[in-house]
């Protein structure tokens, strides 16, 4: 895209490299704070309401150091550790193929996204409490990586072996879901602008891939009609050597053109 070449060479000054380590390393500190009670998970995330009511506007920022979800269950520091490290990989993957600028403007537009859609979900469903951690956020980074990674594996459940595009396609349903079972139409706002940075980026490759599927499915259904089609027609009968296989089909000129005619007409 011409705009993100622009910006590449405009702000390649600004850009951090590994700048998800440092948001992993704030995650483990807020992750260490809750643990030993020194902070409360809600203080954090990004509550429109609180912002706009309260003047807590930390919440802007600081929602990105959430831990996520799965920090407040059984095995919550396993679980975080194989997070950490999945995302970290998968961040790196896509810092190297994009460069460090491409993805850094990749995360400020996720973040923008986010911001912008809980306050705007807060302005269309007021009663719905939106908070936002980054949850959604880390969710674009899962189907970036499945788009330029379709066939890498990982191992599922530490077993099974499956390729990221078939993780994708799930992470896909279950955002699905995820805004077909949401309560209000401000908390369908609010989870799925997290991932427009992801369409930002894919959309032309996406829809390059449909146009292609849709080519392919094309020439197939010409392929297998122009199999189904009959090779040889009986000019007299109308029998064809797909109707017909058992019968023979010969030519001969008529007025200077080739007419066939089965065994049956020719004897007949």
């Amino acid at each position: 895209m011409r705009i993100l070449d622009k910006l590449e060479k405009r702000f390649a000054a600004w850009a951090v490299p590994n700048v998800v380590l440092y948001l992993i390393i704030g995650q483990l500190a807020v992750y260490a704070l809750i643990l030993a009670g020194r902070l409360e998970y809600g203080r954090l995330t990004l509550f429109p309401a609180a912002v706009l009511e309260a003047g807590e506007w930390w919440r802007v920022l600081t929602f990105l150091i959430v831990p996520p979800s799965i920090a407040y269950g059984a095995f919550s520091a396993l679980l975080l550790a194989i997070f950490w490290y999945i995302f970290w990989l998968m961040s790196s993957a896509l810092e190297s193929a994009w460069g460090v600028v491409r993805f850094n403007i990749f995360l400020l537009a996720g973040i923008f996204f986010s911001v912008a859609g809980a306050f705007l979900g807060h302005l269309v469903s007021p009663a719905a409490g939106i908070q936002v951690a980054p949850d959604f956020l880390f969710l674009s980074i899962f189907l970036s990586f499945a788009t330029l990674h379709p066939n890498f594996e990982i191992l599922l459940f530490f077993v099974l072996p499956v390729k990221m595009k078939y993780l994708g396609w799930f992470a896909a349903a279950g955002l699905v879901l995820s805004l077909l079972f949401a309560g209000s139409m401000g908390e369908r706002l609010a989870i799925l602008a997290p991932i427009l940075n992801f369409l930002l980026f894919f959309w032309p490759e996406l829809t390059g891939r449909v146009k292609a599927r849709q080519r392919r499915s094309t020439f197939e259904a010409k392929r297998k009609a122009a199999a189904k089609e009959a090779f040889h027609v009986c000019e007299n009968c109308g029998a064809t050597d797909r109707s017909h296989p058992e019968r023979e089909f010969r030519y001969k000129t008529v007025d200077g053109e080739a007419v066939c005619l089965c065994e049956e007409c020719r004897t007949g």
